[in-house]
């Protein structure tokens, strides 16, 4: 089987809010599921909702990585937190756990406390969500034709030098460009589609995806029907999605999986949970992809960005990035 990295889920914010398990389920990621999907590595996001914008975004940030904490030091679970590069080569039989923001809100305008999102074991960061913020526009705002302020430059330079994936899967088109244009790495989007096959402000056009590919970036395909199609969503749909993006970027080697599970109210049909993802893989297989092709999509392609960002693990863990 194919080991997959899932760059985007919302399991964190169900922790809060739902009497949920997820040692036992149900949902669409739960200790289960992620072993019968042969998950490597989970993204795990702390999600700055719209009522913590603009005061409270920290705060809320904290109360997240508090349960992300909770959950990766609970050994039971199967977990190990991914911090530093090396800790990819130590998985066994756990599964991955990286931890994301969604929204730069809960920086609050501070550098300082990126750094200490850092320390707290962050380690990518959405730069928006899909309103503006002290950053950039994200996509509901794309008529604007704002790009990255000054702070969202800052934000940008300083989470590559520390060792932070930047992730662009909610920003407006505007600051995509200047992202790309002052970053010296290359940067994800978590979770996103193509345009060209649904028409919606959260999916990449096919200039947008072929400069991520030339700058070296991954994207991953977001399950969301919305995003997938304006009617039936299904498995073959996220199949098109995938091609094309494979497609456009020329090869493979830049498009990978960010479910969105637990983010969203509704599932393509035959992908409900994680431990679907051998029927995608197949699915795959059957429209001609390879088997090199089909496990650099499932997860290599992620991987091989964690292993050159991720800093390496220091002598004292909490040393200053």
């Amino acid at each position: 089987m194919y080991p997959v990295v899932d760059a985007h889920c919302d399991t964190l914010s169900r922790l809060g809010k739902e009497k949920f398990d997820y040692s036992s389920g149900p949902g669409p990621i739960t200790k289960e599921t992620l072993a019968r999907g042969f998950v490597k590595v989970q993204f795990f996001a702390a999600y700055i909702d719209e009522a913590h914008k603009p005061y409270g975004s920290l705060r809320q940030a904290l109360e997240l990585i508090h349960r992300f904490h909770s959950l990766t030091e609970e050994h039971s679970l199967g977990l190990r937190k991914v911090l530093w590069k090396e800790d990819l080569n130590e998985l066994d039989r756990r599964i991955g756990a990286l931890l994301t923001v969604e929204g730069a809100e809960a920086l609050e305008g501070s550098l300082d406390v990126l750094h200490v999102l850092f320390r707290l074991g962050v380690r990518s960061i959405g730069l928006t969500w899909n309103q503006r913020n002290l950053l950039a526009d994200g996509s509901w705002e794309e008529g604007s034709k704002s790009g990255l302020t000054r702070f969202g430059r800052q934000v940008v330079e300083a989470m590559q030098q520390i060792g932070m994936l930047v992730d662009l899967a909610h920003i407006s088109p505007t600051g995509f460009w200047d992202v790309l244009e002052v970053s010296t790495k290359p940067v994800i989007v978590s979770h996103s589609n193509c345009r060209r096959i649904r028409e919606h402000p959260r999916n990449l056009d096919d200039r947008q995806i072929r400069a991520l590919a030339e700058q070296g970036g991954v994207m991953g395909i977001n399950f969301c029907p919305d995003f997938l199609a304006a009617g039936m969503a299904n498995l073959e749909r996220v199949v098109e999605h995938i091609d094309h993006a494979c497609q456009v970027a020329g090869t493979y080697e830049h498009v990978g999986i960010g479910s969105d599970f637990d983010g969203i109210e509704k599932t393509p049909r035959g992908l409900e949970t994680a431990a679907a993802y051998p029927r995608l893989w197949d699915a795959l297989s059957q429209k001609g992809y390879q088997k090199e092709q089909i496990k650099a999509i499932a997860g290599d392609n992620f991987l091989r960005l964690l292993t050159l960002q991720l800093p390496s693990s220091p002598d004292c863990p909490v040393s200053v990035p």
